[in-house]
């Protein structure tokens, strides 16, 4: 489904009458992708014209697809990492083998 077709008629509809294929959205999922969208207007990367449009599909989307398609020419936001997890973590190794410093 691109942005312009109406939700369930992508990759998400089925062959059964227009039912959806997939998982469908929860109202969770669909207030998720409207708030990365309203990112995405605040980043420049759409125009009103084009968020108010993508968040009419948003809010008429009945599976996962079709909300994952209305973003897939975006950038989405890589997975976050713990606290402390990062390179400058201290969380203490324990050294194998021979280690000639520390």
């Amino acid at each position: 489904m691109s942005p312009d077709k109406p939700a369930g008629t992508g990759a998400g509809a089925g062959a059964e009458g227009g039912r959806p294929a997939g998982p469908r959205a929860s109202d969770a999922d669909r207030e998720r992708f409207a708030a990365e969208l309203h990112g995405h207007f605040a980043e420049g990367r759409l125009s009103l014209e084009e968020l108010q449009r993508r968040l009419d599909l948003v809010f008429a989307a009945q599976t996962l697809i079709d909300l994952y398609e209305l973003t897939s020419d975006l950038p989405h936001p890589g997975p976050q990492l713990p606290r402390g997890s990062g390179a400058g973590s201290r969380r203490a190794t324990r050294k194998r083998g021979w280690w000639p410093f520390g």
